[in-house]
């Protein structure tokens, strides 16, 4: 077996952009938890954390293997179950996996990829607030990541993968991450039902702690750097290109959408200038979303565009949301994944470029009007094979040992009910409520007071 020498600033990129990418899960846990009710918020962040104990298990047991080990176009293998052949041989510094020829070593390579694995389900956490029970989701999130992420990574990240070889383009996860968990967490909150109490007319209900948001926000922005510059896998121009087309489409997409709550608030003849910090945020993530399949593809002037086409559609589709589009997705997973995805995916197939990068063909404004074919057969790919997926695992648990919260629990909250947590302060707001004043009796008023003094 020959040796195989690894560029250092390759890897120690790709092994920075890995950090930077498993604390985009923190990073989220904190995005959606602000959005939540504060009984849910512990519980919210808890959906989030816990992805990252299940995945990275179920990632070295075998999850690495199938999405990137030997096999076919379609299917892995246990190969590298365990890690146990990379890792006994890249201990010496050698290149064991010729099927993944990169100038990084493999395990570099699993751990960035196992990132993304964790996030993925972890996004999906935000349609199912306050009413999953914690046994079935972490169940879901093993079983969806080895069923449903695997597969999607491996026929399309994979180099060997049928989606990948037909010529399906997505660069960081536009389709892989965010189209698959926006649309698994439709499905989810479809079949789990509404909320207790839930109204699709009622806007930024129950949002009490958004400074975690603006936080989380800005976590994930910093987080992004690693998730789209470090998909490159190189220390190269292409990184540095995913990095300014990252920053730009997220720029863009948040100016669009305070420029329509603007115009929103001028509409509903607000006086003042009002903008929305849950859509600011929302807007910074959209933009981040439709810019991952073609980062490293297209001119930065594009990724200004693209993050502009987001964030006026996506912000429109949230605006008639709540007149056509009952299904509690909490906190809209689906509008900024699922339909944030679908906008990239198919921009991206317009806009890439041969001259900006030799790893993908020019798109149709560019002369080759099929890739756009190709990208929307790839969504409709992933869309299928997401929704079977999520119906095939959550359907036969909900009707055998249950997948809902019932509605009392609901009411108290799952911080309460799953993790035993007491709300001090709503307890003191409760005893603190001022009794109704009983009326005196009749024979009570104006009685005088008898004091007898005894004279000395």
């Amino acid at each position: 077996m020959a040796n195989f020498t690894h560029d250092h600033g390759d890897t120690t990129w790709v092994m920075t952009s890995t950090a930077l990418v498993y604390m985009m899960t923190p990073a989220l846990a904190c995005f959606y938890g602000g959005l939540v009710e504060s009984k849910n918020f512990l519980n919210q962040l808890f959906l989030s954390i816990v992805c990252m104990a299940l995945v990275p298990v179920q990632w070295c047991l075998f999850g690495y293997s199938f999405a990137f080990g030997s096999g076919n176009s379609v299917f892995g293998s246990f190969e590298y179950a365990l890690d146990r052949k990379i890792g006994l041989v890249n201990l010496y510094g050698e290149n064991v996996d010729a099927i993944n020829p990169l100038t990084i070593p493999s395990l570099t390579y699993s751990a960035f990829q196992c990132a993304f694995a964790i996030i993925t389900p972890a996004l999906i956490s935000g349609a199912v607030v306050g009413r999953m029970k914690l046994i079935p989701y972490m169940i879901f999130v093993f079983l969806w990541t080895t069923f449903c992420y695997d597969p999607l990574a491996r026929w399309i990240f994979f180099n060997e993968g049928w989606l990948h070889q037909m010529g399906v383009i997505d660069f960081a996860g536009g389709l892989v991450v965010h189209m698959s968990s926006g649309v698994s967490g439709l499905v989810a909150a479809f079949i789990l039902g509404s909320r207790a109490h839930f109204d699709p007319d009622v806007v930024n209900s129950g949002q009490t702690n958004l400074p975690f948001t603006i936080v989380g926000t800005g976590l994930l922005w910093v987080g992004w750097m690693g998730f789209n510059g470090g998909s490159a896998l190189t220390a190269t121009g292409n990184a540095a290109l995913a990095i300014v087309n990252s920053n730009a489409a997220a720029a863009s997409s948040m100016s669009m959408w305070i420029v329509l709550d603007i115009i929103h608030g001028k509409i509903r003849g607000q006086n003042n200038v009002f903008v929305s910090i849950p859509g600011v945020c929302s807007a910074t993530v959209v933009g981040l979303v439709v810019i991952t399949p073609s980062a490293a593809y297209i001119q930065p002037g594009y990724a200004v565009l693209i993050g502009l086409i987001g964030g006026f559609v996506v912000n429109l589709f949230l605006a008639g949301k709540k007149h056509f589009f009952h299904v509690d997705d909490t906190l809209d997973v689906f509008s900024c994944h699922g339909l944030g995805g679908f906008i990239g995916t198919l921009t991206t197939g317009l806009f890439c470029q041969t001259d900006v990068s030799r790893d993908v063909k020019n798109g149709a404004f560019y002369g080759n009007p099929i890739q756009l074919g190709y990208q929307l057969f790839g969504i409709l790919i992933v869309t299928v094979y997401s929704f079977v997926c999520t119906v095939a695992i959550l359907l036969p648990m909900h009707f055998t040992i249950g997948i809902r919260i019932n509605r009392l629990d609901q009411v108290r909250g799952l911080d309460n009910v799953a993790h035993g947590v007491v709300d001090i302060e709503a307890l003191q707001k409760v005893t603190q409520k001022k009794l109704p004043q009983v009326k005196p009796k009749p024979n009570d008023i104006n009685v005088p007071s008898v004091v007898s003094i005894e004279e000395k």
